[in-house]
């Protein structure tokens, strides 16, 4: 229980740019939907919101079996703006 509220205080605390980040980081990580709304306290809104725009811009994308995944687009921008990666 100590790990989630942890993890719920450090998502609150996150800028629009942080989560989308950290929503591309979850996907680079193999984690899927479901799992990336438990991490943000179940809001799925802004989970698929951002799933949206990181698709547009092509960061991730659905492969053959639907599961999201990251792009090499997407590990370059992981790599270049999120140094803890």
């Amino acid at each position: 229980m100590v790990n989630t509220i942890k993890r719920n205080s450090y998502i609150n605390r996150l800028s629009e740019l942080q989560s989308a980040l950290y929503i591309l980081r979850c996907v680079s990580e193999g984690r899927n939907e479901d799992q990336i709304v438990e991490r943000f306290i179940g809001d799925g809104q802004l989970v698929k919101t951002w799933l949206a725009v990181l698709g547009d811009i092509r960061l991730v994308e659905r492969n053959f079996v639907d599961e999201l995944v990251i792009t090499k687009e997407g590990r370059k921008y992981l790599e270049r703006y999120n140094p803890h990666w």
